[in-house]
């Protein structure tokens, strides 16, 4: 079957050369070999991901909302919501099948919720606690098997292999509810481990990588403590950690809520732009307080679903710089997002930033229309 297939003519390989180029031609021929189909492959985010993926159920079968929402009795808009609290990609047409049926298969299990008597609101915030927790259960699950089967240097093939042991290895752990949600965080956390060729090339192991990071918090949020209960500030912080859960759409994710801030990252800059730029109209629309929100762009290191590194450090530095109802963008970002349809730039100069050893220069970023401050 492999040695029928120009890869190369189905544009498997293109934007590879070199080695990268290479390993992934002979990691294309080895999915072959083991039944995996074209479509399979050119649809994946990574291929490499393709054996742990089965392991873990998840057999390219894809569903819609709808056909959800018919095999549970869950209504419609709550499935949606559902889907939105494990993490999975918002889709406006409930008919497309776009949602991994492995993945959707997490959302069943709210059900039993549901029959017990649970209002849907507490269902929803159940399954995205539980999600945020598998999260970072996966992602030391993920690190420490990489670590104990990888070597520097590895090719494609060897890290195919390597995340399919570990499936192989964490599938009789798991139990229902739980298995399908951690298989789902698993999955996630594969995606991470589509190694680079700079990465291959350094002979370095998956870990520091280019994201970029968002952080934003609610301005004036010490003042509000000062008049409104603990109860209530908390009830604010949580509703600006739904709206960026809500906004956090693959490949954006969402880390983490710390006090009054919230924190989102992606491998590409352009999705965590729009996905502040959006969490900035909701916070607006649900009368939360203005939110700073600052960007910064470069190499990081995730461990147990956080991350470290210089951009990390720098993106809060940024926010709080930021003025109220605005977002600040690193150079660093606006030179990962380029030229993008319907988003200003407006430059505000070079900064010197604090715990930051040089200047920085920043940039606002607005939706096009917008009226500048």
């Amino acid at each position: 079957m492999a040695g029928d297939v120009d890869v190369e003519a189905l544009g498997l390989l293109d934007g590879l050369e070199g080695d990268a180029r290479r390993d992934r031609a002979e990691l294309i021929a080895w999915l072959l070999d083991r039944g995996f189909t074209l479509e399979h492959i050119h649809a994946s985010v990574a291929p490499v991901t393709l054996p742990a993926y089965r392991v873990l159920g998840d057999d390219g079968t894809l569903v819609s909302a709808r056909e959800i929402s018919e095999s549970t009795g869950i209504e419609l808009g709550l499935v949606q919501r559902l889907q939105r609290a494990v993490g999975l990609p918002r889709i406006d047409d409930p008919d497309a099948a776009l949602l991994p049926r492995a993945d959707a298969d997490a959302i069943t299990h709210a059900n039993s919720f549901l029959k017990f008597g649970y209002d849907p609101d507490d269902v929803v915030a159940v399954m995205r606690t539980l999600v945020e927790n598998l999260g970072h259960a996966a992602a030391m699950m993920r690190e420490g098997a990489l670590k104990a089967l990888l070597r520097p240097g590895s090719s494609e093939i060897e890290l195919a292999q390597a995340t399919e042991q570990m499936a192989v290895a964490a599938a009789p752990l798991l139990g229902p509810m739980m298995d399908d949600l951690l298989r789902r965080e698993l999955r996630h956390a594969f995606e991470l481990e589509a190694v680079n060729a700079a990465e291959r090339a350094a002979g370095s192991l998956p870990g520091a990588r280019p994201v970029t990071v968002a952080f934003a918090d609610l301005a004036g949020f010490t003042q509000l403590s000062e008049a409104l209960s603990a109860e209530e500030l908390e009830r604010v912080a949580s509703r600006l950690a739904d709206l960026a859960h809500d906004v956090a759409v693959t490949p954006v994710q969402f880390v983490k809520l710390i006090g009054d801030a919230v924190m989102l990252v992606c491998w590409d800059a352009e999705p965590v732009l729009q996905a502040v730029l959006d969490l900035a109209d909701a916070a607006a629309a649900n009368n939360l307080p203005a939110l700073r929100i600052g960007l910064a762009s470069g190499a990081a290191v995730t461990r147990a679903g956080d991350w470290f590194g210089s951009p990390v450090n720098l993106a809060s530095r940024v926010t709080a710089t930021a003025r109220p109802g605005t977002v600040l963008v690193a150079e660093s970002t606006r030179d990962a997002v380029g030229t993008v349809a319907e988003i200003d730039w407006i430059s505000v100069g070079a900064r010197r930033l604090r715990g930051v050893s040089a200047e920085v220069k920043l940039f606002r970023a607005q939706r096009t229309g917008r009226i500048s401050e």
